[in-house]
């Protein structure tokens, strides 16, 4: 075994302040033996303090060359001199460093994490009898802020040897302690060498204190000046240190560390934020609202988008519908509609001769004044085909539909919407049965429609009053046939070819209406069935190829899918909108880190002292900042479904919760975490540790 635990050849260690150079250490020689207790003298400015950090691999010198052990310390990666810090080494610091709000067991036990001691009860176990020793059994619990000075500066000590160390060193270990207490610290530090032979190097300025070494060095101008031995100042005590052994394969086992380090960070970073609660809760407060609004959000546009489909599929599935176009009369064109072509013999036309066409229905609308007794009511009416109802999907709520035999025998029957209902009949009212007056015809309600709502236009689809066509035709309306009310306009009359039609129904045919409606046989002959109609229309209204036609047929799936299209656009916009306020928040949570880890300055080094690799800081910072926006995503789920229940249960808005956005907001928000915290947590692990210890 290599006679010298520390061996030292021309270190020199130099500074640059400015465009000067500072030589903290100018050529210095040492070598200290195992088990030897070494006193380190010299005024403020010697290089004592930078030589100890060199000795416990802290710092590198600029020159010449250490051995510690028999190994080139200047070979070694930082994962070696991490090693070397966190199982043979142990440091005793003057302004004692210990993490505030943490007990003195954790404390003492925070070195066994890195040296990757796994089981917490014997984390536990060995920093326990580490206090006990020491004369702290009782403390355990108590954080350093409930401590005395020399309690606390007891505490770093049984850190620094909780790992059995070969090598102690205390930096000024009795600087900020009186006099008794002084002599009390330096008794123990006596006593481990003595009694367990740990190398001790203490750097001191008191000569007292210096006298408990076997050994003293004395530096100046960053040169060894004098090397002398001594008597030791105090015998030690018979009593026997039986410092807990450590596990011999803890510090070998790599997995071991990574399991038990993983608890560590965890534990670790929820303390750290749990230091400063309310800066920790402002923190993750955008990344609250943006999942929050990006739920909320998703859900409104969901809902719009479910409430469009839902009026589309109230007019009927596989549907489509045929409008008039626009008249010209004297070379001016009227507008949509006011062409008047569309007649039933079209409809009937295009029922028998379209084979792609499952069902026609048609309308005609006027409006007109419906009265019960003393109430009345300006709605919309419309003569419907018997199968009209059944092809645009309107519901019964009371009664029964319009049908054949109405239809036949031009009844004077009616089927009202909900709108009309309360419009003329109280709530407890039974408008079945009841006879109403339509434009001054009276009529038989027969049946009362299921609400539909109002159209994505606005326009309230249940104020309606529905009678057979034929009433509407012969009684209600009183609608000319289009050759009389042409020829009252002015225009030309315009005459069809005939089309085979059974004899029943040919004495109606020649009433004209306001749309067709047009189920086609299934959803993938729609595009079919609309061809069909419109070479059948063209065909019949001897249509020109470079004519504008005279009648329009509209694609209710086009409107459809715009209308979807449209909510989905505006569904993604709000997402943009809600994903800003979490990009916002993850850069809150970056800001937050940047001054955590300038405010944590000296921990840093001090973890790095006692063993730390840099990837443990860096997955430290890492895990703060992924508690935080996980925690806040988990928060904005809650509030973000609670919003979407509140909108709709309030404003009445369609809403509609979307599992992916759930997802997809937790995500984010821990993207955001991982992404906005590798930054501050890269910066905190690429600090170097004595420049971090010496932090202010």
């Amino acid at each position: 075994m290599e006679s010298h635990c520390i061996r030292a050849c021309g270190l020199t260690r130099i500074y640059s302040v400015g465009n000067q150079e500072v030589r903290a250490l100018d050529g210095v020689d040492l070598e200290i033996r195992h088990g030897e207790m070494l006193a380190v003298m010299g005024s403020s400015g010697s290089g004592k303090s930078t030589l100890m950090a060199i000795l416990g691999c802290l710092d590198q010198p600029s020159g010449g060359s250490y051995f510690f052990e028999g190994r080139d310390v200047a070979g070694l990666s930082d994962k070696d001199l991490a090693a070397l810090r966190s199982t043979r080494i142990g440091f005793v610091f003057q302004s004692f460093n210990l993490l505030p709000r943490t007990s003195a067991l954790d404390n003492v036990a925070l070195p066994l994490y890195y040296a990757g001691v796994r089981e917490a009860a014997e984390r536990e176990g060995r920093a326990r009898a580490a206090l006990g020793i020491l004369g702290l059994a009782g403390r355990c619990d108590n954080t350093p802020a409930q401590l005395s000075g020399g309690q606390q500066q007891r505490v770093a000590i049984a850190r620094a040897l909780v790992n059995a160390p070969a090598v102690l060193l205390a930096d000024e270990p009795t600087g900020n302690l009186d006099t008794r207490t002084s002599h009390d610290i330096m008794e123990t530090l006596v006593r481990l060498n003595k009694e367990r032979g740990v190398t001790v190097v203490v750097v001191t300025h008191e000569n007292d204190i210096a006298a408990y070494a076997g050994r003293v060095i004395t530096m100046r101008d960053g040169r060894i000046v004098s090397d002398r031995r001594n008597t030791p100042a105090s015998e030690t005590s018979t009593e026997r240190l039986a410092m807990p052994a450590p596990d011999a394969g803890a510090a070998s086992a790599p997995a071991t560390a990574h399991q038990a380090f993983g608890a560590m960070i965890f534990s670790a970073a929820v303390r750290a934020l749990a230091r400063n609660k309310t800066r920790s809760i402002l923190t993750m407060l955008g990344v609250f609202i943006g999942v929050a609004a990006l739920i909320a959000m998703v859900a409104v546009g969901n809902g719009a988008s479910a409430a469009v489909r839902k009026q589309i599929e109230s007019l009927g599935t596989n549907m489509f519908v045929v409008v008039p176009g626009a008249a010209i009369s004297a070379g001016m064109r009227g507008g949509s509609g006011s062409a008047s072509t569309l007649t039933l013999a079209d409809a009937e036309a295009i029922r028998h001769e379209a084979k792609s066409v499952a069902e026609t229905g048609y309308l005609i609308r006027q409006a007109g004044q419906a009265a019960y007794r003393e109430r009345n009511w300006n709605t919309g009416v419309l003569g419907v085909s018997a199968n009209f109802a059944r092809i645009t999907n309107w519901r019964i709520a009371e009664g029964r539909f319009l049908d054949e035999e109405d239809e036949r025998g031009a009844a004077l029957v009616a089927v009202i919407g909900d709108t009309v209902k309360r419009q003329l009949f109280d709530a407890t009212d039974d408008p079945v049965g009841v006879t109403i007056l339509v434009r001054g015809i009276p009529l038989q309600v027969v049946g009362v429609y299921s609400p539909k709502g109002q159209t994505a236009f606005g326009q309230d689809q249940d104020d309606v009053v529905m009678v057979p066509f034929s009433t509407a035709e012969r009684k209600v309306l009183g609608v000319a046939a289009p050759a009389a009310l042409q020829a009252a306009q002015g225009g030309t009359v315009t005459t069809y070819p005939p089309v085979p039609i059974p004899f029943d129904l040919q004495p109606r045919l020649t009433g004209f209406v306001n749309q067709i409606f047009i189920q086609a046989e299934s959803p993938g002959q729609v595009q079919d069935a609309i061809g069909d109609v419109t070479a059948i229309l063209s065909r019949r209204h001897r249509a020109k190829p470079d004519a504008i036609p005279d009648f329009s047929v509209r694609n209710l799936s086009q409107v459809a899918n715009a209308a979807e299209g449209s909510s989905r656009v505006m569904s993604v916009l709000l997402a943009i909108v809600a994903s800003i306020s979490l990009l916002v928040g993850g850069i809150g949570i970056m800001n937050i880190l940047l001054v955590s880890v300038t405010e944590r300055t000296r921990e840093i080094g001090l973890r790095m002292a006692l063993g730390a690799r840099r990837v443990h800081v860096l997955l430290q910072f890492l895990a703060e900042s992924i508690i935080l926006s996980v925690t806040g995503g988990l928060a904005g789920i809650a509030a973000g479904t609670l919003a979407t229940w509140l909108i709709g249960a309030i404003a009445q808005w369609p809403t509609r919760m979307s599992p992916g956005a759930v997802a997809g907001g937790f995500l984010f928000a821990t993207a955001v975490g991982v992404f906005f915290g590798f930054y501050p947590a890269r910066k905190a692990s690429r600090l170097d540790p004595i420049e971090a210890l010496r932090y202010e």
